[in-house]
């Protein structure tokens, strides 16, 4: 079942920082009254810009950071290294965490904007327009243009953050899929090619299914589906005004046949359309895959589940040490050999909602986060792809071989639309059910454009 969209109500700030506060006047005049406070509620309102002078002064007060479930313990370690650094005053900073999916994130997010329970959030790319269109989010413009600081972080990040030609997030991470697979179990290192790698991981005998990657009714069903798509050829699946849908061509009918092909010769397991990526990692490390479609915070997680096994004693100490010792990383295959290797930009902005009680202390906090001290240690430590160009050839960069995949790829955007999240839901959704259906191909046509035009009406109502 769809959950509720919460309602967000916009605080009204009348006569803050000594500005003109609205005279309520009786009798015949309340009608004036009525439309003066109005006007002044949208002239004061809207002025939710921040200030690059707040960093002027000390920080101070309590900076609440919201984030998905830190599966890298990334955003801790941020909270941690701010706590005890010179830059943060006296201000105190406290991480607040919820689901790893992302789709799941955005509507707790709107629950703890709308509560004025977040003084920045770690937010995925796809959102942050919406964020912006629904008036939730400071605009965070003069900050970036100071000292021209916008023209320091990836060009393809600072798009994401930018909605009706305002930046309203300060790039954090990149993110993008890689491959993951036993050195030990795969000679020569993984297929080239998309097709041959499916084929790689078909068992023989009382083999467990080879590949592991997501395809449950969620954002990562979409984005697996849009890098085997964008990599066989496909144009994008919405056109560059956000206007119309182009789910039926050639490249996304290759697509799903490539993910039904890997269904039924058991490639991946019939659970595959339950996998989210946290599964697909664990089972990987588990040794149940010799592949795995995931991403960079995996090479960190993987020797790190292994020491946490050993600690505590767990059975499967010894199944993860090995997987650890023995795993390789290389960027996605393309869809032919010698083809440009394709993965979906993901990654987060961070972002100040209208509702935080601490902005100026937010802004000192994103300042801190993305220093080129912590962006480095995000590398070195969690694989966390830098959102700064200049810092590529460091050495925390070049001896991830995560992160060295990742620069290997060609990457492309998801729809940077306000209704992104309606038209992933749909996407999903009906891939899903057509995967786990059985059906034969013959019938691709028909689904993508039945999808295609339910992705046309979600459009059509921006």
């Amino acid at each position: 079942m769809e959950r509720e969209e919460p309602v967000i109500v916009r605080p009204v700030k009348p006569g803050d920082e000594g500005g003109p506060r609205p005279i309520v006047y009786a009798g015949a005049g309340a009608a004036v009254a009525v439309i003066v406070v109005v006007l002044l509620i949208v002239l004061i309102g809207g002025d939710d810009i921040v200030d690059p002078s707040w960093l002027n002064d000390e920080a101070s007060g309590k900076v609440v950071y919201c984030s998905g479930e830190d599966v890298s313990r990334s955003q801790q370690r941020s909270v941690e290294d701010f706590n005890r650094s010179s830059a943060r005053g006296t201000a105190e900073a406290r991480l607040v965490t919820n689901s790893p999916k992302a789709d799941e994130q955005r509507l707790k997010y709107l629950e703890l904007i709308d509560s004025g329970d977040c003084d920045v959030v770690y937010l995925d790319v796809i959102y942050t327009p919406e964020f912006a269109s629904r008036e939730l989010l400071y605009d965070v413009t003069p900050y970036l243009e100071r000292d021209d600081l916008v023209s320091s972080f990836n060009s393809q990040m600072i798009s994401t953050a930018t909605y009706a030609g305002k930046l309203w997030g300060v790039p954090k991470a990149i993110n993008a899929g890689v491959v993951y697979y036993r050195r030990d179990k795969v000679r020569g290192g993984p297929p080239r090619t998309w097709t041959t790698l499916v084929e790689a991981a078909r068992p023989s005998g009382e083999e467990l299914p080879g590949l592991r990657l997501q395809l449950d009714a969620y954002e990562g069903l979409t984005v697996t589906f849009l890098e085997l798509a964008y990599a066989a050829g496909a144009d994008p699946i919405v056109s560059e005004d956000g206007e119309t849908a182009n789910l039926d061509q050639p490249g996304t009918r290759k697509a799903l046949e490539l993910l039904q092909n890997a269904i039924a010769i058991r490639a991946v397991p019939g659970s595959v359309t339950r996998l989210t990526e946290e599964n697909s990692l664990d089972l990987f490390s588990l040794g149940r895959a010799k592949f795995l479609r995931g991403w960079p915070y995996g090479e960190a997680r993987l020797n790190a589940d292994a020491d946490a096994a050993r600690l505590r004693g767990s059975r499967s100490a010894a199944a993860r040490r090995n997987t650890a010792d023995n795993v390789g990383v290389e960027a996605l295959p393309p869809w032919v050999e010698g083809g440009r290797r394709v993965a979906i930009l993901g990654g987060s902005n961070l972002v100040i909602p209208r509702t935080a009680k601490n902005p100026e202390g937010a802004l000192h906090f994103i300042d801190f986060l993305t220093s080129e001290q912590q962006i480095l240690r995000d590398a070195a430590k969690a694989s966390l792809a830098p959102v700064r160009p200049d810092l590529e050839d460091r050495e925390a960069v070049r001896t991830s071989p995560a992160l060295a995949a990742v620069q290997d790829e060609t990457l492309r955007l998801r729809p940077p639309i306000t209704s992104y999240w309606k038209v992933s839901d749909a996407i999903a959704s009906r891939l899903r059910r057509v995967l786990n259906s059985g059906q034969g191909k013959e019938t691709f046509p028909e689904e993508l454009r039945e999808l295609q035009a339910e992705v046309q009406r979600e459009l059509d109502q921006q």
